[in-house]
């Protein structure tokens, strides 16, 4: 018996279709339909083969070198770094920030996202919290210590495209993140501050950028619990070539979602700049939060 072929996802999709070309202008959809059977096919030649070989081997985590250092050194397939690029090849997206068709350009990017999810071995979860980080940055007018951080959330240059990490959940978990966030921020000298705090549920820890939630210690050596006690911070995985003061402790288990790696963290003076006014941090960080519940990338 023949096992069954995947089609073109779009070509395949009459209700999407009907969508577009009822919503969309008609010299808009035009040139959207065009684009959405050439990347159906792609799905179809390429991206599903590379999100099965994501399934088949799934990150790993290296804590130390030969040598004893300790590395915490994630390491995934190249299957899954070869979708990274295809991501900013596509501008999955750069598409929605860019605004080529104006207000447009989010349907375009919706339904591009839409036929990569179900291909990707999730890694359009990832890429919605790249895709909220961005609309967190735009949403506080591109302040200047984030500017080199959009540029490369928006990029479509795989040499030069990152991605955002999402790290909220703590070792209380649920939902409330005001009462969970135990992480604490202390002021540094240069004006950024050195994050210290288990985050246990931290997805994409291969990303190479997140946004965070933290607890400023004040002069006093005070902290005030709440969600009104919650900063919003934005940090680099990297700085130097070697990990920003973090330690990975253990790359989650999980069902379903394999591919992505997902770890348990501790920061411990990691660098960071504070990006939010307190009263507005969990409210911006839920950018974050609705991108990935709306994009079927939950993880």
């Amino acid at each position: 018996m023949e096992a069954p072929r995947l089609g073109n996802l779009y070509l395949e999709d009459p209700f999407l279709q009907g969508y577009l070309r009822a919503h969309l202008p008609a010299q808009v959809f035009a040139k959207v339909n065009i684009d959405l059977e050439r990347f159906g096919a792609r799905v179809r030649d390429e991206i599903a083969f590379l999100g099965r070989q994501c399934e088949l081997n799934p990150p790993r985590l290296l804590h130390f070198d030969a040598w004893g250092q300790r590395v915490d050194q994630v390491t995934t397939c190249p299957a899954w770094k070869r979708l990274k690029d295809i991501c900013a090849e596509e501008s999955l997206v750069a598409e929605g920030y860019t605004r080529r068709y104006s207000s447009w350009s989010r349907i375009h990017q919706a339904a591009k996202l839409y036929l990569f999810a179900f291909s990707s071995a999730c890694f359009a979860s990832p890429l919605a919290m790249t895709d909220g980080a961005a609309k967190v940055i735009e949403s506080l007018g591109i302040p200047k210590p984030l500017e080199e951080a959009y540029a490369h959330l928006t990029s479509s240059d795989p040499k030069t495209f990152w991605i955002s990490g999402q790290w909220m959940t703590e070792r209380k978990g649920g939902s409330d993140v005001g009462g969970g966030t135990e992480t604490v921020a202390r002021e540094l000298p240069d004006g950024s501050y050195s994050l210290h705090g288990f985050k246990w549920f931290t997805s994409a820890a291969d990303s190479d950028m997140t946004l965070t939630l933290a607890r400023i210690v004040g002069p006093d050596g005070q902290i005030q619990q709440g969600s009104r006690g919650l900063s919003l911070f934005y940090l680099k995985i990297y700085e130097d070539g070697k990990l920003n003061g973090i330690k990975i402790q253990r790359l989650k288990e999980k069902l379903g979602t394999r591919a992505v790696p997902t770890a348990e963290l501790w920061l411990d003076g990691a660098r960071a700049h504070l990006v939010g006014a307190t009263e507005k941090s969990i409210s911006s960080i839920q950018h974050i939060e609705r991108s990935t519940e709306t994009r079927l990338g939950k993880d």
